[in-house]
Protein backbone atom coordinates (compact mmCIF):
# COMPACT_ATOMS: atom_id res chain seq x y z
CA UNK A 1 0.00 0.00 0.00
CA UNK A 2 3.29 2.97 0.25
CA UNK A 3 4.40 2.45 -3.00
CA UNK A 4 1.06 3.32 -3.72
CA UNK A 5 0.94 6.83 -4.63
CA UNK A 6 4.64 6.34 -6.28
CA UNK A 7 3.51 4.03 -9.28
CA UNK A 8 0.04 6.30 -9.62
CA UNK A 9 2.91 9.38 -9.78
CA UNK A 10 5.38 8.02 -12.09
CA UNK A 11 2.12 6.98 -14.42
CA UNK A 12 1.36 10.65 -14.45
CA UNK A 13 4.44 11.79 -14.92
CA UNK A 14 4.57 9.56 -17.86
CA UNK A 15 1.25 10.39 -19.42
CA UNK A 16 2.61 14.30 -18.81
CA UNK A 17 5.96 13.14 -20.77
CA UNK A 18 3.72 11.50 -23.58
CA UNK A 19 1.57 14.60 -23.88
CA UNK A 20 3.89 16.82 -24.13
CA UNK A 21 6.05 14.65 -26.84
CA UNK A 22 2.79 14.92 -29.12
CA UNK A 23 1.82 18.33 -28.68
CA UNK A 24 5.42 19.33 -29.45
CA UNK A 25 5.31 16.93 -32.60
CA UNK A 26 1.60 18.10 -33.26
CA UNK A 27 1.56 21.98 -32.54
CA UNK A 28 5.53 22.58 -32.70
CA UNK A 29 5.24 24.08 -29.11
CA UNK A 30 4.72 23.26 -25.61
CA UNK A 31 1.63 24.87 -24.51
CA UNK A 32 1.54 26.40 -20.97
CA UNK A 33 -1.51 24.90 -19.88
CA UNK A 34 0.87 22.00 -19.73
CA UNK A 35 3.81 23.18 -18.06
CA UNK A 36 2.40 24.99 -15.44
CA UNK A 37 0.01 22.50 -13.40
CA UNK A 38 2.68 19.97 -13.93
CA UNK A 39 5.07 22.17 -12.01
CA UNK A 40 2.40 23.02 -9.14
CA UNK A 41 1.49 19.60 -9.07
CA UNK A 42 5.16 18.18 -8.80
CA UNK A 43 6.16 20.35 -6.01
CA UNK A 44 2.61 19.77 -4.00
CA UNK A 45 3.29 15.96 -4.62
CA UNK A 46 6.77 16.39 -3.00
CA UNK A 47 5.26 18.89 -0.05
CA UNK A 48 2.58 15.83 0.50
CA UNK A 49 5.59 12.76 0.07
CA UNK A 50 8.97 14.37 0.68
CA UNK A 51 11.72 15.31 -1.55
CA UNK A 52 10.39 19.49 -1.45
CA UNK A 53 13.66 20.87 -1.61
CA UNK A 54 15.11 18.46 -4.08
CA UNK A 55 12.35 19.47 -6.38
CA UNK A 56 12.21 23.00 -5.71
CA UNK A 57 15.93 23.15 -6.85
CA UNK A 58 15.47 20.90 -10.01
CA UNK A 59 12.64 22.96 -11.03
CA UNK A 60 15.15 26.25 -10.70
CA UNK A 61 17.92 24.44 -12.14
CA UNK A 62 15.96 23.34 -14.87
CA UNK A 63 14.53 27.31 -15.32
CA UNK A 64 18.09 28.61 -14.92
CA UNK A 65 19.85 26.08 -17.54
CA UNK A 66 16.53 26.72 -19.91
CA UNK A 67 16.56 30.96 -19.79
CA UNK A 68 19.98 30.25 -20.95
CA UNK A 69 19.63 27.66 -23.83
CA UNK A 70 16.56 30.66 -24.82
CA UNK A 71 19.27 33.36 -24.50
CA UNK A 72 21.05 31.83 -26.76
CA UNK A 73 18.07 30.83 -29.49
CA UNK A 74 19.07 27.38 -28.41
CA UNK A 75 15.21 26.46 -27.29
CA UNK A 76 11.81 27.91 -27.03
CA UNK A 77 9.94 29.38 -24.06
CA UNK A 78 7.71 25.72 -23.85
CA UNK A 79 11.07 24.02 -23.42
CA UNK A 80 12.14 26.34 -20.56
CA UNK A 81 8.99 25.80 -18.92
CA UNK A 82 9.26 22.15 -19.92
CA UNK A 83 12.39 21.76 -17.79
CA UNK A 84 11.61 23.58 -15.02
CA UNK A 85 8.21 21.20 -14.24
CA UNK A 86 10.14 18.07 -14.83
CA UNK A 87 12.67 19.21 -12.12
CA UNK A 88 9.52 20.14 -9.78
CA UNK A 89 8.37 16.38 -10.76
CA UNK A 90 11.36 14.33 -10.92
CA UNK A 91 13.81 16.11 -8.39
CA UNK A 92 17.58 16.94 -8.90
CA UNK A 93 18.64 13.31 -9.69
CA UNK A 94 15.67 12.09 -11.53
CA UNK A 95 15.73 15.71 -13.41
CA UNK A 96 19.73 14.92 -13.71
CA UNK A 97 19.64 11.54 -15.33
CA UNK A 98 16.64 12.60 -17.62
CA UNK A 99 18.26 15.49 -18.70
CA UNK A 100 21.08 14.02 -19.33
CA UNK A 101 19.56 10.99 -21.95
CA UNK A 102 16.97 14.11 -23.30
CA UNK A 103 20.13 15.73 -25.02
CA UNK A 104 21.45 13.13 -26.18
CA UNK A 105 17.95 11.84 -27.79
CA UNK A 106 17.61 15.64 -28.96
CA UNK A 107 21.09 15.26 -30.91
CA UNK A 108 20.18 12.18 -32.42
CA UNK A 109 16.83 13.11 -33.57
CA UNK A 110 18.57 16.53 -34.51
CA UNK A 111 21.16 14.61 -36.72
CA UNK A 112 18.68 12.15 -38.27
CA UNK A 113 16.63 15.13 -39.39
CA UNK A 114 20.01 17.02 -40.99
CA UNK A 115 20.64 13.61 -42.46
CA UNK A 116 17.08 13.21 -43.72
CA UNK A 117 16.95 16.70 -44.94
CA UNK A 118 20.43 16.39 -46.84
CA UNK A 119 21.54 18.81 -44.70
CA UNK A 120 24.55 17.50 -42.59
CA UNK A 121 26.90 19.46 -43.72
CA UNK A 122 25.51 22.47 -43.34
CA UNK A 123 24.06 21.35 -39.64
CA UNK A 124 27.72 20.88 -38.45
CA UNK A 125 28.79 24.15 -39.98
CA UNK A 126 25.62 25.75 -37.76
CA UNK A 127 27.27 24.52 -34.77
CA UNK A 128 30.59 25.37 -35.04
CA UNK A 129 29.26 29.05 -36.30
CA UNK A 130 26.82 29.07 -32.77
CA UNK A 131 29.85 27.74 -30.55
CA UNK A 132 32.22 30.91 -32.58
CA UNK A 133 29.65 33.30 -32.08
CA UNK A 134 28.73 32.27 -28.37
CA UNK A 135 32.32 32.29 -27.48
CA UNK A 136 33.11 35.90 -29.17
CA UNK A 137 29.60 37.87 -28.00
CA UNK A 138 28.67 35.74 -24.88
CA UNK A 139 25.05 34.62 -24.09
CA UNK A 140 23.44 36.32 -26.89
CA UNK A 141 21.23 34.58 -29.97
CA UNK A 142 23.17 34.33 -33.37
CA UNK A 143 21.40 36.21 -35.78
CA UNK A 144 20.20 33.96 -38.09
CA UNK A 145 21.19 30.28 -36.44
CA UNK A 146 18.49 29.80 -33.74
CA UNK A 147 15.25 28.38 -32.66
CA UNK A 148 13.28 31.39 -34.22
CA UNK A 149 14.60 30.89 -37.81
CA UNK A 150 11.83 28.82 -39.85
CA UNK A 151 14.26 27.90 -42.19
CA UNK A 152 16.67 25.90 -39.87
CA UNK A 153 15.97 22.33 -39.09
CA UNK A 154 14.27 22.05 -35.42
CA UNK A 155 14.49 18.71 -33.38
CA UNK A 156 11.22 19.07 -31.24
CA UNK A 157 12.75 18.78 -27.80
CA UNK A 158 9.41 17.57 -25.86
CA UNK A 159 10.01 14.46 -27.50
CA UNK A 160 13.61 14.04 -26.33
CA UNK A 161 12.63 15.35 -22.67
CA UNK A 162 9.61 12.58 -23.37
CA UNK A 163 12.48 9.95 -23.91
CA UNK A 164 14.68 10.95 -21.24
CA UNK A 165 11.76 11.17 -18.81
CA UNK A 166 10.80 7.53 -19.64
CA UNK A 167 14.44 6.92 -18.82
CA UNK A 168 14.21 8.08 -15.66
CA UNK A 169 11.18 6.09 -14.47
CA UNK A 170 12.48 3.12 -15.50
CA UNK A 171 15.76 3.42 -13.79
CA UNK A 172 16.03 1.42 -10.75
Amino acid sequence: MFGDHITVWHAFVTAFALSVAVADLKWRRIPRAFTVPALVAGLLFHVVYGGFVSALEAAALGFVIGIILFKVGAIGGGDVKLMSALGAMLGVGGWMFAMEVSVFAAALIGLGQAIRARRLRQTLSNVGDTVRWIAHRGATAHPTINVGNASMLRAPFGVAAAVGTLAAMIKP
